[in-house]
């Protein structure tokens, strides 16, 4: 996985207000981190019984570490464009 950070000169006026976003985010993130665990825990028996990796749980597990990848770059204040607030499309 590669992850390519463009540098973003300007910046906008209400980037002081960027930790806000917390407060909505924190509940999508909370939920899809203990379906994360879950799913973890389950392909690590899926691995013990059959032996192989299952690639459906697998990218399960990368849009995870995305979605969340992609808050933290924001909040950390590496890039300007806001993710969105879901790891879906609705």
């Amino acid at each position: 996985m590669r992850i390519e950070v463009d540098f973003q000169p300007k910046i906008s006026r209400w980037f002081v207000f960027r930790f806000l976003w917390i407060v909505p985010v924190i509940v999508p993130i909370v939920l899809f981190s203990v379906w994360f665990s879950i799913l973890s825990f389950i392909h690590l028996f899926y691995m013990l019984v059959l032996g192989e990796r299952s690639e459906s749980i697998f990218k399960k597990q990368i849009e995870y570490i995305q979605f969340v990848l992609r808050w933290q770059l924001y909040f950390k204040y590496f890039t300007n464009e806001r993710p969105d607030v879901l790891p879906w499309k609705l």
